[in-house]
């Protein structure tokens, strides 16, 4: 029997015993669910990837796949610095889904209501829903469970490796949340500062609503949050709200200016978060801590040092800091490193 013929009949055996499953025989492809419930069919080795939604590039970075990144937007001095691979990405601003179906993309990762994935599938691409703001989680439990499916997501599209560093993120991330539960479960509610976050969009009011991110990591972290009032995912409150709240901490964006805006603002002057000197911008490191990064359990006890000193006080911030970027990342980060990261300045 010759060469192609012995081909033939491995591929005829598999298909008897496995059925006639393109992605049985071919190993070119399998079906993954996504975010929002899609069967979407992939590449099992991808090498053009388009994220159109702004975490994903720091999702698939954590996996170890930065140079299947093919499209992205500008990421942060970090990123570049820790991941060089991701300097060959092209920028995804004003791409349009016919010039990425000639650049042979495999698939476009978006999140419904800001990308859209209807104008690229409509082109003939594929899409992966990687973020459903219509499915935001309710409950603490459904959180860390939806966090987690979604790092796992990221996984299933990059291939064995990748699942498998999703499946030691997730532990590490499940492993933090309950050691910080473990205290900050056991606070009455009175006893929680009351946390307003803000500075999405280049505006103090510009915040995140009831099942967001920032809901569930100060909740975790220990605190009232505040823009729970807020029935969105992204959502904007009114100065009147503000004023009425006057929360006892002010959480900021990375992406928003100096704490001094608020600090010097002379109609948010009677704030207790003002009076008290209690205004924090978030860190930035690989991606936005605030954003749905993989960095928000390093954001959850940074939150949590901060809302509770006296109980977190054992807790390392630089040396969490260090450990995370080791063993998650796979990249080593000196102490200056992590203080310049905690206090959003770039690297030297």
């Amino acid at each position: 029997m010759g060469k192609k013929g012995f081909v033939f009949m491995v591929v005829l055996m598999l298909c008897m015993v496995f059925g006639s499953d393109r992605n049985i025989y071919a190993g070119d492809y399998k079906t993954i669910t996504d975010m929002g419930g899609n069967s979407v069919e992939v590449p099992l080795e991808p090498e053009r990837i388009a994220c159109m939604h702004c975490v994903s590039p720091e999702k698939i970075m954590t996996l170890g796949g930065g140079d299947r990144i093919y499209l992205m937007a500008k990421q942060s001095p970090w990123a570049y610095k820790l991941f060089p691979e991701i300097k060959n990405a092209r920028d995804a601003k004003g791409v349009t889904p016919a010039e990425m179906l000639d650049m042979k993309i495999d698939f476009v990762l978006y999140t419904p209501g800001m990308t859209k994935g209807e104008q690229y599938r409509d082109a003939g691409l594929k899409t992966v829903c990687v973020f459903s703001p219509e499915q935001r989680p309710m409950s603490i439990d459904d959180y860390i469970a939806s966090f987690q499916k979604q790092v796992t997501l990221f996984g299933d599209l990059l291939g064995p490796d990748a699942a498998a560093r999703a499946d030691k993120y997730n532990r590490y991330f499940d492993e933090k949340v309950q050691q910080i539960l473990a205290v900050t479960s056991k606070i009455d509610k009175a006893q929680r500062p009351a946390v307003y976050y803000g500075g999405l969009h280049g505006s103090l009011l510009g915040s995140q609503g009831k099942g967001s991110v920032m809901h569930w990591n100060v909740e975790i972290s220990g605190g009232n949050y505040l823009p729970e009032a807020l029935n969105d995912n992204h959502a904007k409150a009114s100065i009147e709200q503000l004023l009425s709240w006057d929360p006892e901490i002010i959480i900021l964006s990375a992406y928003s200016d100096s704490p001094d805006t608020v600090m010097k603002n002379p109609e948010l002057a009677s704030l207790k978060a003002v009076r008290n000197g209690r205004v924090y911008r978030m860190p930035m490191g690989v991606y936005a801590w605030d954003h749905a990064s993989n960095e928000s359990v390093l954001m959850m006890i940074y939150m949590a040092k901060l809302f509770h000193p006296d109980l977190f006080k054992d807790w390392d911030m630089i040396k969490e800091m260090k450990t995370f970027y080791a063993e998650i990342y796979g990249k080593n980060i000196t102490d200056d490193d992590a203080e310049r990261i905690l206090q959003c300045l770039p690297p030297q």
